[in-house]
């Protein structure tokens, strides 16, 4: 996802002098430069336009832009990749446009379709009354809540952890996930719950539970957002920059 920022002189050329009409390619280079550095930051005015969008917005996002510049025509984009977590360019596209308006599959949600945990028409919402579910300051699920119910599920799965297990972490016990609705359990990730005496039965508690994937029209798209702040800012910068190279 990108937009592109070329530069026209038509604007300004009445309120130029001939002398700084000379000056104009090279103001524009460095009006460009000055614009792009405004844009990519995490205190940029794109990563401001997103703490008024998002909640709490994380790091990830807020420094998310990128920019290539030759001469003078400027791209503007979201990453879309990254070496380790979620790329900002796909989680951000419901909100800001160029992709798909669905929720973007996350790694714990990856990991859910391809091992079988789940279908591809369904997304896990965490049960936050749980009290293994924790969450950050902004009400966020932890990010080691997931590794751990991954995890739980895998040595379930491989027969790793026994029946009325006990212990602090998710993985300690026993972790199933339904694909689809069984008996008296709504399809979802249930964790074993064992009784401090052992004259009661165990029994499930919801994790997460499996909805279909939610879907968000863009609020305010990427492209909308570039050029409305090039419409401000870069014709004054420019402007600027060509009487400070004329005098």
């Amino acid at each position: 996802m990108a937009a592109t920022i070329k530069l026209s002189i038509k604007n300004l050329e009445k309120r130029l002098t001939i002398y700084e009409q000379t000056q104009v390619k090279f103001a524009g280079k460095k009006a460009l430069t000055q614009y792009a550095k405004r844009a990519k930051t995490k205190e940029g005015f794109i990563a401001k336009k997103y703490k008024m969008m998002f909640r709490s917005p994380v790091f990830f996002t807020l420094n998310s832009t990128f920019t290539v510049q030759k001469g003078i025509k400027l791209d503007i984009g979201v990453k879309d990749k990254v070496d380790k977590g979620n790329p900002a360019g796909k989680y951000l596209y419901p909100a800001i446009g160029g992709g798909s308006t669905s929720a973007y599959a996350t790694q714990f949600t990856q990991y859910l379709k391809n091992r079988n945990f789940m279908d591809n028409g369904d997304y896990p919402f965490a049960v936050l009354g749980n009290r293994y579910i924790k969450t950050d300051a902004s009400g966020r699920v932890r990010r080691y809540i997931y590794r751990n119910v991954m995890f739980g599920l895998a040595k379930t799965r491989d027969k790793e952890v026994k029946a009325r297990s006990k212990g602090g972490k998710i993985q300690d016990a026993r972790v199933v996930a339904f694909r689809s609705n069984k008996g008296k359990f709504k399809k979802g990730i249930y964790r074993e719950q064992v009784p401090s005496s052992g004259k009661y039965k165990s029994y499930l508690k919801p994790l997460f539970m499996y909805k279909p994937i939610p879907t968000q029209r863009p609020k305010q798209t990427f492209k909308f957002i570039v050029g409305d702040a090039s419409t401000k800012l870069i014709p004054e910068m420019w402007l600027r920059e060509i009487k400070n190279l004329a005098k």
